[in-house]
């Protein structure tokens, strides 16, 4: 039986949704057939299995499943036999199980119910086989086929196929947490580079098991100078060159590689040569002796020129103990590994440059560089592990900031903020650098966990982060900390207005553009839109490996928060792709409660809600406030698209506490004119008021335009009469209103409903009007529907009225009615017309007769096109 132990009850087969989906096609109605290739190991045999499961939860099909043995290539006869034992019992009748092919097919056609017939290993299949399953693909409503890519029958090439390929990095590290008793720290990054995406290799790799005992044997098998080729290309890592591999082996034939490829062991490609499968190059290398491993170096060492980085690494194979010449060797490898951006390779050798280091200091400082290399790859533990060993080797406060800087980075990457902080105190602790830079570093870091974590304590610590920094702290790093500190000061205001966007295609150094990262992330935070976008745009247009970057990754969800709030919607959709999820839950949670807020402007509520859904189960909110703004705001907007006016203002009022004060300081008070229009929508007029109150004060003596002009909104909306219309026309005449185009379209849209009820339709048309066009420019359907509907009660008319008997309806009756025409119940009309039920009904017992109709229930057919 197929092996199903990478199967996820709970998400299906692990990195596979594609693949999956192609099955689940296959099991719908017509007739179906699919086979999938791809290498040992990559989970052939597992996805048949898990059609397999697919079809029987279904309940529908009869699944039959065939496994081709090892040995001899199965021929016709018994492919036959073997199909029509499973099938015997489904037919009525006897059953020849000795018949050819004909007959097989004509019990094929006698099953009643959907079949599904699973074939594993096809490629060890006679021709004739083959030509029994082509023959049944047009036959079986499903039939499903697994083999080796290069070795499927001629005749089975034709059919629908999909190659598995490696898993991603996340995927794989799924699969491997998922194992009982995981590996942690280096050993996990040293397993998941191994693997690279195989999926036996992932869980056998270090704990051995039967595909790696298999490739053993295989390689046992060979003679003793393919056997010497194999050990040298595994020392060598390949891919590499088979001559160079050859000459290391003390070989001068190349024939013996020949052995070796028809075992399915190694695969050429030109003038190189690479093992089919991680597995056998770990069978490979540690399948023999540390002697026969070390000459191996060696050899391979001899054959590289001397200032060859690889070369490094063999030598410090080879030899044991300290040696300063090893370890300086081994770190400059490192950065030429780093320079290729190879960050796994980097940071190993950098670690085992502070091994072989003989003076504490030096392996103190290698260790706190590998830390970091380690941060980059994103890796979680092992920043932690090799920042431990700095503080055993040493009390130089600059390298254990360096080391707990990296360590505590890759914990907040890893959505683990209370412990990042914590680690960034202990850090701290330990005294001030000589390099100020340093310190303002390690506060620039702690400040960056207080805006994700939202945490007041995390909060109040900063001054004195910041504090042992000095006067000679970087001047955008210093700032940044200080807004975190205390937004109502604005301590950003100044540099943001010295700072310009670079031309496009200007070139920055890593310094300019982690200056001009931070600025324009303090510039959104500033209500700076504009700045914040064409900054972090710049800052991304240079940026090459963002995951590589100190603040690459962290600064996107602020790039995509800006394209939003500026209008820019389709490039914030563009920016949300540009760099994958793997290893980074806290990325990923704010990059699908950002898309998530693109989907519920956009009108699509109910996937937005599976993206608040998704975003929500990646972290724990209560560490991540900045996170649960995000969401709660995606979530509120998809319940006003519902027309749940009190779900919409719990989710929005959630963004405070019980006294009203913002949870988040940096976010939460930019959603206040949403929360006043659904709080007054679902009835909760006087209770926001509060939270009206403290975003206000939160804002300073000297607020931003945007809080400026959200401030008069809330405040129209919460109002009645003149001092209603002075916050409104505040509100949306302001010219610094057109920096935020939804912002400024929502509070005309408010505005014309408002109007609208002081019967004043002439004036609210021409506020809708321009509500309406913003909207639909931005591409907010729901919104622009709701601008549409008011200019029609407003007496606009559009010429899409349907049938010429709805003219006889005056503006408001034909809004009623075609909303009631939807299904909305009375109460719900009014919410959202601004009028009492008791008009609604009025309206109502109105229509009917001026449309001939009996009921509400008849309205849908007479709002019908003609």
């Amino acid at each position: 039986m197929p092996d199903t132990t990478l199967i996820d009850p709970g998400a299906g087969l692990i990195g596979r949704d594609r693949e999956l989906a192609r099955v689940a096609g296959c099991l719908g109605p017509g007739q179906h057939a699919l086979l999938f290739t791809g290498g040992r190991g990559i989970g052939k045999s597992r996805m048949l299995a898990a059609a397999a499961q697919l079809a029987r939860d279904g309940g529908r099909h009869r699944v039959v499943t065939v496994d081709v043995p090892p040995g001899p290539p199965m021929g016709a006869p018994a492919l036959v036999r073997r199909l029509l034992i499973a099938l015997r019992h489904d037919v009525p009748g006897p059953v020849d199980l000795g018949a050819g092919s004909s007959a097989l097919c004509r019990v094929l056609k006698r099953i009643g119910s959907p079949l599904l017939v699973t074939v594993d290993d096809v490629h060890r299949v006679t021709p004739e086989a083959a030509e029994v399953l082509a023959e049944m693909a047009g036959t079986v409503p499903a039939l499903l086929l697994a083999g080796v890519a290069d070795r499927i029958p001629g005749v089975l090439r034709g059919l629908p196929a999909a190659e598995l390929r490696p898993l991603g990095r996340e995927d794989a590290a799924r699969l491997l947490e998922a194992q009982p008793d995981p590996p942690a720290g280096r050993r996990r990054a040293v397993v998941l580079h191994r693997a690279a995406g195989n999926p036996a290799a992932v869980l056998e790799l270090g704990a051995g098991g039967r595909l790696r005992s298999a490739f053993a044997a295989d390689i046992a098998a060979l003679p003793e100078p393919s056997r010497r080729l194999l050990l040298h290309l595994a020392a060598a890592g390949p891919p590499t060159g088979r001559a160079g591999i050859t000459r290391a082996a003390g070989l001068r034939d190349e024939q013996w590689w020949a052995h070796a490829e028809r075992a399915g062991l190694v695969v050429a490609g030109g003038d190189t040569v690479d093992f089919a499968h991680p597995l056998a190059a770990d069978a490979a290398y540690e399948g023999v002796p540390a002697y026969q491993r070390r000459q191996a170096h060696r050899n391979l060492a001899w054959t590289l020129p001397a200032g060859s980085e690889l070369r490094a690494l063999h030598l410090a194979e080879v030899a044991g103990g300290p040696d300063e010449r090893i370890a300086a060797g081994l770190e400059a490898a490192a950065g030429a590994f780093r320079e290729r951006e190879n960050l796994f390779e980097a940071a190993k050798a950098m670690e085992q440059a502070a091994e072989r280091s003989p003076e504490p200091a030096a392996a103190a400082r290698r260790y706190a560089l590998a830390a970091m290399d380690a941060r980059n790859l994103g890796e979680t533990e092992w920043p932690g592990e090799l920042y431990t060993t700095v503080r055993r080797l040493t009390t130089d406060p600059e390298l254990i900031i360096m080391a707990g800087h990296a360590a505590a980075t890759a914990l907040t990457r890893a959505g683990r903020q209370h412990e990042a902080y914590a680690m960034v105190c202990a850090a701290h602790r330990a005294g001030v650098p000589s390099d100020p830079r340093i310190a303002a570093a390690l506060a620039g870091l702690a400040s960056v966990i207080a805006s994700t974590s939202g945490d007041e304590e995390h909060r109040r610590g900063l001054p004195g982060l910041l504090a042992a920094a000095g006067p000679g702290a970087d001047e955008a790093t210093a700032t940044f900390v200080r807004l975190v500190i205390d937004p109502s000061a604005h301590p950003g205001r100044e540099l943001c207005e010295a700072t310009e966007i670079p031309p496009p295609g200007a070139p920055l150094s890593a310094a300019e553009r982690h200056r001009l990262n931070v600025i324009g992330t303090m510039a959104g935070y500033e209500d700076r839109s504009a700045l914040a976008a064409g900054l972090l745009r710049a800052t991304m247009a240079g940026e090459h490996n963002p995951r590589a970057s100190v603040s690459g990754v962290e600064m996107i969800p602020h790039l995509v928060s800006a394209l939003i709030d500026t209008g820019e919607w389709e490039d914030a959709r563009r920016c949300c792709e540009l760099v994958g999820p793997g290893g980074l839950p806290v990325f990923a949670a704010q990059m699908d409660a950002l898309r998530a807020q693109l989907l519920a402007l956009r009108g699509e509520a109910g996937p937005a809600q599976q993206l608040v859904r998704e975003a929500v189960a990646r972290v724990d909110i209560q560490q991540h406030r900045s996170v649960h703004v995000r969401v709660l705001r995606a979530a509120g907007l998809a319940a006003t698209i519902d027309g749940d006016y009190e779900s919409a203002y719990r989710y929005l009022r959630t963004m405070f506490d019980r006294d009203g004060r913002p949870r988040h300081r940096l976010l939460a008070g930019r959603h206040v004119a949403e929360l006043a229009a659904a709080a007054v929508r679902s009835g909760h007029r006087d209770d926001v008021r509060v939270v009206v109150d403290h975003v206000r004060e939160g804002a300073g003596e000297d607020p931003s335009a945007r809080m400026r002009l959200l401030l008069h909104l809330a405040d129209a909306l919460l109002s009645d009469g003149e001092r209603a219309e002075h916050h409104f026309r505040l509100a949306t005449v302001d010219p610094a209103g057109h920096q935020w185009p939804y912002e400024r379209a929502l509070a005309r849209l408010h505005y014309g409903e408002w109007l609208r009820r002081a019967r004043r339709p002439r004036d609210a048309r021409a506020v809708l009007a321009a509500a309406e066009q913003a909207f639909t420019s931005l591409g907010a359907a729901h919104a622009a529907g709701l601008a549409a509907r008011e200019l029609r009660a407003s007496g606009q008319h559009d010429g899409q009225a349907g049938s010429a008997r709805l003219a006889v309806l005056t503006p408001q009756e034909r809004q009623v009615a075609e909303l009631a025409a939807r299904g909305l119940r009375n109460r719900e009309i009014a919410e959202q017309l601004f009028i009492s039920v008791r008009t609604v009904g009025a309206h109502l017992h109105s229509v009917y007769p001026k449309l001939g109709v009996s009921g509400r229930h008849q309205l849908r057919d007479a709002f019908r096109p003609e």
